[in-house]
């Protein structure tokens, strides 16, 4: 009986365990700056040929000692979605157009706050407490410094400023009070790569009725200024009068 039970709660544990690393991203950089491949389970169907080993390190190369960091890139072509991961001497290509769940996370640090890549419908997203970035350019990033860019039509663009600090940066302004879309995009207008934050602006009238505005900012991603704002005519005229 006590046999029957240890393995009951054996075949729990594996399953429970199975589970989590069917949800767990793919690959994961830690506060270290390492780049660690999770290990997919067998039923999560993806022919996917992930390195065996559990990191990629930078080895010795030409008698030289490369720097321990590695750029992990997301790209899609014609409907293909690659995964590479590049370090001095060596690059592995991954093929993630089935993957459904988180494709890069990155671990807090002192400096950085934790942030989660994947994709959806297409597009590539960088999702942080809630509140989720999408857009349509390949994603780099530098493992140790954990420094991302993205690829646009104008070259190769640092966001210093993350999508829950760049919604913050809107609500701080006071043009806007309440985001009204968890989902926002980052594009390039006119060279600056900038978020686009959909809300609303509330107004409080005799504290007995609430009349909101439909309020659309555009976020820088390397300052955290508001570049631009689209709201009705009149509240632009006196927009000024909130800031």
């Amino acid at each position: 009986m006590k046999r029957i039970a240890a393995i009951l709660i054996l075949s729990s544990l594996i399953f429970v365990s199975s589970t989590a690393l069917s949800y767990a991203s793919l690959i994961v950089i830690d506060n270290t700056g390492k780049v660690v491949w999770n290990v997919l389970s067998e039923k999560d169907g993806l022919a996917l040929d992930i390195p065996r080993h559990s990191s990629i390190e930078v080895k010795k190369a030409a008698e030289t000692t490369p720097p321990s960091s590695s750029v992990v890139s997301l790209e899609r072509t014609d409907g293909k979605v690659s995964l590479l991961v590049s370090s001095d001497n060596e690059t592995r290509e991954l093929d993630v157009t089935g993957w459904r769940n988180n494709l890069v996370e990155i671990e807090e640090r002192a400096e950085v706050q934790k942030l989660v890549i994947g994709i959806r419908d297409d597009k590539f997203t960088l999702s942080q407490k809630g509140v989720s970035a999408e857009t349509t350019y390949p994603v780099s990033v530098d493992s140790e410094r954990a420094q991302i860019s993205l690829e646009t039509p104008s070259g190769a663009k640092f966001i210093s400023v993350f999508p829950i600090e760049a919604v913050e940066s809107a609500l701080r302004t006071n043009l806007m009070n309440r985001i009204t879309e968890p989902k926002i995009e980052v594009f390039e207008k006119e060279q600056e790569l900038q978020y686009s934050i959909q809300g609303e602006k509330v107004f409080s009238l005799f504290k007995t009725y609430d009349y909101s505005i439909p309020v659309t900012l555009f976020v820088s991603a390397s300052t955290g200024e508001v570049l631009d704002l689209e709201a009705p005519g009149w509240f632009k005229y006196i927009s000024f009068l909130f800031t």
